[in-house]
This record gives structure tokens, C-alpha cells and sequence, in this order.
């Protein structure tokens, strides 16, 4: 069998996380563009983190991301990074389309 490996000066090493994030409400507002478009927010900042994006997938209320890291990998900065950014993201970018006036708050 065949490991892939990465190696560091006193380590070797494979680190492979599943992350799963979910709408709020679980309401279905991800369509295949949105996701892409998640896609490439992602990627635009895992060299940062020195994160390799595996794989993204997901179906209308949530999303999987396969990714490595190194352990050197600030996993919390880097997560709450990609949930901010996404987050931000998707509601600047479809903003009249993902927003449901029954689900805001009334102050």
C-alpha cells in the first residue's frame, strides 16, 4: 500500500480533515454556482494557511471540504476564516436572493 506522505525536519506526517458547514436554519440556498463560488473563495486563501484544498462537494443546505494541512496549521484561524469569508461572501454577492424577511429578527 502506498502512503502519501509529507515530511518535515523531525516528522512525517498525513493530515486529512472533513469539515462540514451548514446554512443557518439549514434553509437550501446553495445552488452548484454558490458552491463554486464558495470553491474559490476557499482557494483564494489556503496558500496563507498552507492548506491543500482535496475536494468540495455539498448538497443546498451544506457544504464538505476535504483539505490538508500541515501541523504547523492554525486550524482555528483557518476555519474561521473560511467561515467568515464564505459567509461574507455569499451574502454581499446574493444578497436579494439568500435574504427571507420571515426569518430576520425584529429588534
Amino acid at each position: 500500500m502506498e502512503y502519501d506522505l509529507d515530511s518535515g525536519a523531525h516528522s512525517t506526517f498525513s493530515l486529512h480533515y472533513h469539515l462540514i458547514l451548514t446554512t443557518k436554519y439549514r434553509r437550501g440556498v446553495l445552488t452548484e454556482e454558490r458552491t463554486q463560488f464558495i470553491h474559490e473563495v476557499i482557494r483564494g486563501f489556503t496558500d496563507n494557511y498552507g492548506v491543500e484544498l482535496t475536494n468540495l462537494d455539498g448538497e443546498d443546505d451544506h457544504v464538505h471540504i476535504l483539505f490538508r494541512a500541515k501541523p504547523t496549521t492554525d486550524l482555528v484561524k483557518f476555519i474561521n476564516t473560511v467561515k467568515g469569508a464564505t459567509a461574507r461572501r455569499i451574502r454581499n454577492e446574493y444578497a436579494d436572493e439568500v435574504t427571507d424577511p420571515t426569518l430576520l429578527r425584529s429588534p
